[in-house]
């Protein structure tokens, strides 16, 4: 992997990187309004409040995050300056806002939370921890807070009738984007490319990020597909038994800004041309066969914790109109989501011992039909 001279990649705080859009907050304030009403009709349906996106989870796992030696110096910025191995763990998860079968086409994504992570942190915890999060396609339709606050408009007023939300998608002026969702593959969440979408802080330079299935047996899942009469719960049940099975290895990729007018950072819905600028590996993900599906595990991460890549580092922040939108949205989401399911506050663990499962996971008998466990980790310990 050869190196390109750092002057090459534009800095973080040039000129141009970030331009905050006319009307901005207000329009961020606005969507996290209607993500607040979504999520109580959400809790209208299921008497539980749930998150304003990435609701339905599809397993969590622990895991180790690894980074490698003698990166060349563009990419050896960060967290990835030095070499290291740290704990991790990461949820799987569907992306729509409503709950729908998983044999339905929807984005999934994956949240990652690395543990003892030196450096300042945004917020000023005193937490080390790093988060990451990453959706299946490479652009988003939500790529600024007035595109957001205009289909989040559409899906309220259209939360109970989908297709008429479909159709409305289908005549803006950037359609292309906005139906994306709906046409991505149906495959298995271990077998999906993620794409980080949004650009960070990398140091000194901007880098948008990737996590790309590693393994032989990973990649061999690339073309088998959802079928539409495979069970309504069918990524959980698949991933649970895949993890229980196999060694999960991810890449960890890294793709610089070099040219702001062919990768805009304020507009997420322009794919960055990953031929002309391409990903390069930083780091991996290992997981060793593990039960994905622990109820303890899940709904811990369902309910107290939170992923949000504004819990990290100074020297990778997030960047662009979308993630200072996420970043009052996400806030006020979790918020929400304590207050009506009776919790205080969320928890920021600090490391593997505050993840309520076994170190790790125990793998439990699989019943492939009921997608339940045979029997439970108290049984098993005792």
């Amino acid at each position: 992997m050869g190196s390109i001279g750092q002057d090459k990649y534009i800095r973080w705080d040039a000129e141009g990187v970030e331009v905050e859009q006319p009307g901005e907050k207000e329009k961020i304030w606005e969507v996290s309004n209607q993500f607040n009403r979504m999520q109580m009709m959400n809790f209208n349906e299921h008497h539980h409040c749930l998150r304003g996106t990435h609701l339905k989870t599809q397993g969590c796992v622990i895991g180790k995050f690894v980074v490698h030696d003698k990166l060349p110096p563009h990419l050896a910025q960060g967290m990835f300056a030095k070499p290291g191995t740290y704990d991790c763990i990461m949820r799987y998860s569907s992306l729509t806002p409503k709950l729908i079968p998983d044999n339905v086409p929807q984005p999934r994504g994956i949240g990652i939370k690395i543990f003892g992570v030196e450096g300042e942190k945004i917020w000023g915890e005193d937490k080390k921890t790093q988060d990451w999060t990453f959706n299946n396609y490479p652009v988003l339709e939500l790529r600024t807070p007035k595109d957001t606050c205009e289909i989040s408009d559409s899906l309220e007023r259209n939360w109970n009738d989908i297709p008429k939300f479909a159709e409305e998608l289908g005549q803006r002026k950037d359609a292309e984007v906005a139906t994306m969702p709906a046409k991505l593959p149906k495959q298995h969440m271990v077998a999906m490319p993620q794409w980080s979408q949004s650009a960070y802080r990398y140091g000194d330079n901007v880098a948008k990020l990737g996590v790309f299935p590693k393994s032989a047996e990973q990649k061999k899942l690339e073309e088998e597909l959802i079928k539409d009469d495979d069970p309504i719960n069918i990524l959980s049940q698949h991933t649970r038994a895949f993890h229980q099975n196999h060694k999960v290895t991810y890449s960890f990729c890294a793709q610089l800004l070099q040219n702001l007018d062919e990768q805009p950072v304020d507009d997420i819905g322009v794919e960055w041309d990953e031929k002309k600028y391409p990903f390069e590996e930083v780091a991996h993900l290992e997981f060793e066969p593990q039960d994905s599906w622990l109820p303890e595990f899940r709904v811990w991460w369902d309910d107290r914790i939170t992923c949000n890549s504004w819990h990290g580092l100074k020297v990778h922040q997030p960047l662009g109109s979308t993630n200072r939108m996420r970043r009052v949205v996400y806030a006020e989401s979790r918020k929400l989501r304590l207050r009506v399911n009776g919790f205080k506050d969320y928890i920021e663990p600090s490391s593997l011992s505050e993840v309520p499962a076994p170190i790790p996971a125990i793998q439990l008998p699989y019943n492939p039909k009921a997608g339940q466990k045979a029997v439970t980790s108290v049984e098993i310990q005792a």
